[in-house]
């Protein structure tokens, strides 16, 4: 059997826990006499019957508790703690006062207290409290193969001085050793007497001080106790709750390997996005002809596209291309309607107020174009909504001030989005659904690895196995967003989508080609603002206007001043068109948040032996 170090039990925890502990007023409360017998089985179990004094000193309080470890560090063994059991707890007051008794786990230790929370006592009381104590008995551990009892019975966790204190330990054979020590953890100064008649040892303290305690030792012969040995229990910590060994380590490695093969076959197999065998990228069957499909390659060049696909709106496009409806895709749509002619943006200018005139804050006003005015074309239903919202029955709305009016719209549009580009063939499924559903596994997979980690680390040992699980979890969640997979349809129209969006990026002054009266500039930027390209794709018509170019003015555009392309007082209508679609995505996303709120056993020095705890006044 080791032999136990000291560990001084912490039960300042406990004692915190336990309301209305002493205070600073409570100062001068006091134990003047203390007085413990114990009484030792041969089977190891230890009756205690503690009497003693308290002295309330002119501050009234409820009673007496007193501390009572039940777990213990063992040095040299990180792997377990030592266990006791108290059990058969009472409580009685022989001056009167009250002696309710209760009892609370907490932290590893066992907290009694003793009074009656609504009644208050004063000056000296008495009080009495039993317990039996498992575990405190150390069979064979003294020099020559005794058995002992190491003990500390007054632990450092007084709040109040004990005076007077008379220990009685009672064994059931006569007793061949005793010694006691007193002080702050680790003295070995004597205690004041530790006197043996029998099987009985009467130790004696004259005072003991708050933060220091009392350890009594008592040998008896071998075999005395029968049936007594420390209770130990498992102590769990990161050396042994994730022990690496061959068999946790290749059932790790198995785990994380066969979950991560089965992630990325699926992906390859379900994942990937498909195109046409033997067709010219970006072009699909004619008719009623069929083609046979393979995983889409990324790495086939990209033709450049001077027109966008036929029929696709900028929102759309913008979607197939990321796999997700981004806000700006949002802004894209309401810029392509008012260049289709459903509204038109107003530009203002205004001094910062702070009175120089040397700044000036640009705001838009998003106005609705007369009804005779507007195209006749059939919108599609997020253009619809898109419209319904943004003017909810105004005539006219400042960007600035969308509010509640457009309150969830920005994620109703986009979920509209995933729903056509869905609806027309391009992908498999709703990427928004399979995303959300991937990181719905993910997450699950992470929280099941979690609740398996934590079982088989204080269980058996084998948290790495369920880390491994968490890693699967992890690799799902980082993957999730590239599990939406095109058809071949999708491939098509994407090498399209690709193709044009080449054209805006490299697309020079000198190498734009538009009929006489031809917005070009306007027929593009909705696509532009969807691809992110829009601030260069209006800086190549600033250009042009530069150099005298006849460019046509937008007529959706109203300014402060006479539109040009071309820097007019250190602005271009590229910086404006930049500013404008920053604080439409940024007002858009501000309204749509604004309501989702969103744990030396022969040494005998003081506090070397099992037990402590400590106790006060409350």
């Amino acid at each position: 059997m080791r032999r136990l170090a000291a560990t001084a039990f912490l039960a300042l925890l406990l004692v915190l826990a336990v309301p209305g502990t002493a205070a600073a007023d409570e100062d001068n409360w006091s134990i003047p006499r203390y007085d413990l017998t114990a009484s030792a089985a041969a089977d190891g179990a230890v009756d205690v019957r503690l009497s003693f004094d308290f002295d309330f000193a002119g501050t009234e309080g409820h009673g007496p508790y007193v501390t009572l470890p039940l777990r213990q560090r063992i040095a040299g063994d990180p792997d377990h703690e030592r266990a006791f059991t108290v059990t058969d707890v009472t409580a009685a007051s022989p001056s009167g006062a009250p002696a309710q008794v209760e009892t609370e786990e907490d932290g590893g230790a066992l907290a009694i207290r003793v009074g009656d929370e609504d009644v208050e006592v004063d000056g000296v009381q008495s009080y009495e409290i039993g317990y039996r104590i498992r575990g405190v008995v150390n069979p064979a551990t003294g020099t020559a193969g005794q058995d002992e009892i190491f003990w500390n019975v007054v632990g450092d966790a007084w709040e109040v001085p004990l005076s007077g204190v008379t220990v009685r330990l009672t064994g059931p054979a006569a007793v061949v050793g005793a010694r006691c020590s007193a002080g702050q953890d680790g003295s070995d100064a004597a205690c004041a007497a530790a006197d043996v008649a029998g099987d009985t040892v009467t130790y004696r303290q004259d005072r003991v001080e708050p933060g220091t305690g009392l350890t009594v030792t008592a040998a008896w012969p071998a075999g005395t106790f029968v049936g007594a040995e420390p209770q130990l229990v498992p102590r769990r910590h990161l050396g042994n709750t994730f022990t690496l060994d061959p068999l946790t380590g290749g059932l790790a490695a198995a785990l994380a390997l066969v979950g991560a093969g089965a992630l990325a076959a699926h992906a390859r197999r379900r994942g990937r996005d498909q195109q046409y065998v033997g067709l010219t990228p970006g072009l699909g069957p004619v008719g009623a002809e069929t083609a046979a499909t393979v995983p889409r390659s990324r790495r086939a060049p990209v033709a450049v596209r001077f027109t966008p696909p036929d029929g696709v709106r900028p929102g759309e496009l913008g979607t197939l291309l990321d796999e997700v409806a981004h806000t700006h895709h949002v802004t894209a749509t309401v810029v392509d309607l008012a260049v289709r002619g459903h509204l038109r943006i107003t530009e203002t200018r205004a001094a910062d107020g702070d009175g120089d005139g040397g700044t000036e804050v640009r705001s838009w006003r998003l106005v609705r174009t007369a009804e005779r005015d507007r195209p006749v074309e059939r919108l599609l239903p997020y253009e619809d909504l898109v419209l319904q919202r943004l003017f909810d029955g105004r005539s006219e709305v400042a960007l600035d001030d969308l509010g509640p009016s457009f309150t969830g719209t920005v994620g109703k549009v986009q979920a509209a989005l995933y729903a056509a580009v869905t609806d027309q063939g391009w992908f498999v499924a709703n990427p928004a659904t399979v995303r959300r559903r991937w990181y719905g596994i993910g997450a699950a997979v992470l929280l099941a690895g979690a609740a398996l980690t934590l079982v088989l680390a204080l269980t058996v040992g084998w948290g790495l196995v369920g880390l491994a699980v968490v890693l699967v979890g992890v690799l799902v969640l980082v993957v999730a967003h590239t599990m939406p997979a095109r058809t071949a349809a999708g491939s098509a129209v994407l090498a399209q989508a690709l193709g044009f969006k080449t054209y805006l990026e490299t697309a020079e002054a000198d190498q734009i080609r538009f009929e006489e009266g031809e917005d070009l500039f306007s027929r593009y930027l909705p696509h532009a603002i969807a691809f992110g390209v829009a601030e260069r794709w209006a800086g190549v018509f600033a250009e042009l206007a530069a150099r005298g170019h006849d460019v046509p003015v937008p007529a959706w555009y109203v300014g402060p001043q006479p539109f040009a392309f071309a820097a007019v007082g250190g602005s271009s209508f590229a910086d404006t068109l930049g500013a404008f679609s920053q604080a439409a995505t940024t007002s858009m996303t501000a309204a749509t948040a604004g309501t989702s709120g969103g744990s030396g056993m022969s040494s005998g020095f003081a506090g070397g032996g099992v037990g402590g705890g400590g106790g006060g006044g409350w």
